[in-house]
């Protein structure tokens, strides 16, 4: 259970980070916010949406919400997630046949 906690609480950071984004309008190059004006953020899970493509540097200390990126992002959660599902039921359906 506390793995469960762990993984959406990762989610919810990252949901965070990305409402806040979007409430303060940093949604392209010319719209780039300065970190210190976007609010609180989780840097580890900031950085790890940096490096994703998700957020994107606008120039200086400024950064903006990709959100070609964050779809990218997303269907790469879903692609993973699809794989070990089916890995999962070749596994279950190997061992059935045994």
């Amino acid at each position: 259970m506390k793995g469960f906690q762990m993984i959406t609480g990762k989610f919810n950071k990252e949901k965070k980070i990305i409402s806040l984004f979007r409430e303060k309008g940093a949604l392209s190059v010319e719209l780039a916010k300065d970190i210190k004006n976007i609010g609180e953020v989780n840097k580890s899970v900031f950085n790890k949406l940096y490096g994703k493509g998700v957020l994107d540097s606008g120039g200086g200390d400024t950064f903006f919400l990709n959100e070609q990126g964050l779809m990218k992002y997303r269907m790469d959660k879903v692609k993973w997630a699809m794989i070990l599902m089916f890995t999962i039921l070749a596994i279950l359906i190997l061992l059935s046949k045994s």
